[in-house]
């Protein structure tokens, strides 16, 4: 084995540095050549799961991708003792593709009565192997590159496992800055969605209990209903989001409405897919106020008319004209132009405008005043 160690890290770092800009995929077979290039390790396959657990996919450095269906692999999964430990151990320590500790499983130390196995049996039929070296990446292990050696190499020895830790913490590393690099762009895209839908109480979050993103006036709401929501940061787990993200399995839709107390929240979802078949789940959250202004008026007198006529009486003369141009379609700096008014304050203007109606958009705003 090739223990160059410190320029391989270096030269492997700046390649996937550089990958990552244009690439769409961190596991790819562009990886296992920089891995043979930078530590000389040549005989390395990329499984592919779903957070399941769920076989998805199988490439090599050829860039021969087999989708399940079609690869061995899929009949063996069952009696793939090495894949079910790692997968209950991610499973238990909540893994995620933030994580940089080792994670490194020598199928000997895990297959009992090794020669005589199954697993054995598998690599040697298939892919022409003896003995496994299996690292784990991301939400619930599904990703994972297995290193194989013909018989005659013999196993993986304890200097091979110290050795292929600080492997294991390079790749690490370089992947959780690509999936920081992917997320900027993530949340960039979905931001610009919010902005253009008015919504002023928001959460972006990824499937994992990570907020990414937050708005003050989503924390106030949220403290509104569950006290303090504590400390929110995309490194720290949020406790409270599996709550907010409970949608019923039955629900296959991309937009979700769930009502707690005098809220409602939308839950927009956001899929990020890739061409090995694995889906990382991202969300954006709105936060409304229930309706309060049909509330308000008398059950008699409750139609569009009424709730336009109702809600521009809330407003000041100069909110009520800005209400006028938004309803109109004009845009901040139009209305700001118009009314000789700097931007700011037609922003603060429609803040104002969107409290007192009990509205989140422009679109809704737009929707209210429709009778009017």
């Amino acid at each position: 084995m090739n223990y160059g160690r410190n320029d391989g890290q270096k030269n492997f770092f700046l390649e996937m540095e550089n990958h990552q800009i244009s690439a769409q995929e961190f596991f790819s077979p562009f990886m296992l050549e920089a891995l043979e290039r930078n530590f000389g390790l040549n005989n390395v396959n990329i499984v592919y799961f779903d957070t399941h657990g769920k076989f998805l996919s199988w490439t090599d450095k050829t860039g021969g991708a087999q989708e399940a269906e079609t690869h061995p692999y899929r009949d063996f999964v069952p009696e793939d003792i090495v894949r079910r430990n790692i997968y209950d151990d991610a499973v238990s320590d909540h893994l995620t593709y933030f994580d940089i500790e080792p994670r490194i499983y020598r199928a000997t130390d895990i297959v009992t009565d090794y020669e005589e196995s199954v697993y054995v049996d598998f690599l040697e039929k298939y892919l022409n192997a003896h003995y496994s070296l299996t690292m784990a990446f991301g939400i619930n292990a599904y990703i994972q590159l297995v290193f194989l050696r013909e018989e005659s190499e013999g196993d993986f020895s304890e200097d091979d496992l110290s050795y292929m830790k600080d492997i294991y913490s390079y790749i690490a590393m370089a992947y959780k800055n690509f999936k920081k690099y992917e997320q900027v762009k993530i949340i960039s895209k979905i931001q610009g969605e919010i902005i253009s839908s008015g919504e002023r109480a928001y959460l972006i979050t990824d499937d994992f209990m990570h907020v990414l993103d937050h708005s003050d006036e989503a924390v106030k709401r949220l403290e509104e209903l569950m006290g303090s929501v504590g400390r929110i940061d995309s490194d720290t787990p949020c406790g409270w989001l599996p709550f907010l993200l409970g949608v019923s399995d039955d629900d296959i839709s991309e937009v979700h409405n769930r009502t707690i107390k005098n809220y409602i929240y939308t839950i927009h979802d956001y899929p990020k897919r890739y061409s090995n078949g694995i889906v990382d789940m991202y969300h954006w959250i709105t936060i409304h106020k229930k309706d309060v202004v049909s509330d308000t008026l008398s059950a008699n007198d409750s139609s569009p008319e009424a709730v336009a006529s109702y809600c521009m009486g809330e407003l000041t003369k100069t909110e009520q004209k800005v209400a006028s141009f938004m309803a109109k379609g004009y845009t901040y700096k139009e209305i700001a132009a118009e009314m000789m008014i700097s931007f700011h304050t037609v922003k603060k203007h429609v803040e104002n405008i969107y409290e007192k109606c009990h509205v989140n958009s422009r679109y809704q705003l737009m929707k209210l005043l429709g009778g009017k």
